[in-house]
């Protein structure tokens, strides 16, 4: 085989798995999809009209001056926001060349396809997604210096929105830092980007820290917030929200101590190595696969930490309960860890072969096959405006007669 002909096939191999990674991306992406629920819409809400409120940032900076309390832009931002994050993991994808180092487009169809892209879909509304915007957008600036002038405001707005950015992409930020100063053929370069890492996890930590430690509203916060919010929303928020706002850290840390003797949660457990195992594992690999072949090498801690970073959304199962979102987010943080790996990290492309492109058809079949699992069914009543209303309560009193009446 001449090697122009061999050029040939693997570029039409490449464009083939292109292909499918554009399909499948979209299949799972719909599977997933739906109206923001309720939680997500009055979650947005907050603000720091009763003082300052942990995740109020998002509210008081955005969902305010937006007027995102009119349902309809609010799903209409937040479709906005979710394809803009999806634009942002495609355009990342390609900058890294991770096709070209992994030897072929496999692994991004493994991405696009797993069930956690689903999921994800299926969150829309929450602050999830600008939380991932956020992670991305840092990880598009590869010199060090500028990646932590852009880090560190970044990551105190983001945990201002929602402190689970400590938990679940703060490891993958810190990841790069580590890789990439790894990788400084001089001390002194190591030693500086390394020390950027430091800073960054500092200031994360301090924050995080002094979040945590925030005394939760008192009952009539809770309470004048849940009127304040009512009087400038078109939908009916969720009442059960404004608990959260009461529990302080030992609170959630207590609450899960009952969810862990509960056989549903483990179930749920089990069901989420099922669906989103098989695609964390393909993508982990990846990225030990590229770690282990640059020139940081195969020092044991460094893998551990490509793991551990990986699979950093599992630490939010001891703090909250939503089960199958913080797995999906597994997936996401698995494909940022290759990423990362890939971006920050110089060394050969590796070989794909046939076997790797059947386990990767399996994972995908499975992925495509999977279902359960997503929040819509925690929330049926999507938000309810005042002429909906109307019509529902008229068609209730509508005897059969009437209906069949409208029908001719």
């Amino acid at each position: 085989m001449t090697a122009a002909v061999e050029m040939d096939q693997k570029t039409a191999k490449m464009r083939f798995w292109y292909v499918v990674t554009a399909v499948v991306g979209v299949l799972a992406a719909f599977k997933g999809s739906r109206l923001p629920n309720r939680w997500a819409a009055t979650q947005a809400q907050l603000d720091y009209s009763q003082g300052f409120v942990k995740r109020g940032f998002f509210g008081a900076a955005i969902a305010g001056p937006l007027g995102l309390g009119h349902y309809a832009r609010f799903a209409v931002v937040s479709y906005g926001l979710l394809t803009v994050l999806a634009v942002m993991l495609v355009v990342l994808a390609v900058k890294s060349g991770v096709a070209k180092r992994l030897g072929g487009a496999e692994l991004l169809a493994v991405f696009f396809g797993s069930y956690g892209v689903s999921t994800m879909a299926n969150t829309v509304g929450y602050l999830d997604v600008p939380l991932a915007m956020i992670a991305v957008g840092i990880l598009f600036v590869r010199r060090p210096m500028l990646r932590i002038a852009l880090g560190v405001p970044l990551t105190v707005v983001a945990l201002l929105i929602h402190e689970l950015f400590l938990f679940v992409f703060l490891p993958v930020l810190l990841l790069s830092f580590v890789l990439q100063g790894l990788g400084e053929p001089t001390a002194g370069g190591k030693l500086r980007v390394l020390a950027a890492g430091l800073v960054l996890a500092l200031v994360a930590g301090g924050l995080g820290l002094r979040l945590a430690h925030e005394e939760p509203m008192r009952p009539a916060q809770a309470t004048a917030m849940s009127e304040h919010v009512a009087q400038r929303v078109d939908f009916e928020p969720r009442q059960d929200f404004y608990t959260v706002l009461v529990l302080s850290s030992k609170d959630n840390l207590s609450t899960m101590t009952g969810y862990f003797k509960s056989f549903d949660w483990y179930v749920k457990q089990l069901a989420s190595v099922m669906v989103f195992g098989p695609s964390v594992v393909l993508l982990l690999a990846a990225a030990i696969a590229v770690v282990k072949s640059s020139i940081v090498g195969a020092n044991a801690w460094v893998v551990a930490a490509v793991v551990v970073c990986g699979l950093s959304p599992l630490a939010m199962h001891v703090f909250a309960w939503d089960v199958a979102r913080f797995n999906g987010l597994v997936c996401l943080t698995a494909f940022l860890a290759l990423i990362v790996a890939v971006r920050f990290t110089t060394g050969p492309a590796l070989v794909t072969g046939l076997r790797k492109q059947q386990v990767v058809a399996v994972v995908l079949l499975l992925s495509m096959a999977s279902g359960g699992l997503l929040m819509w069914r925690t929330d049926k009543v999507f938000p309810a405006y005042p002429q909906l209303k109307k019509f529902k309560n008229q068609m209730q009193i509508m005897t059969l007669a009437q209906i069949a009446n409208l029908s001719d």
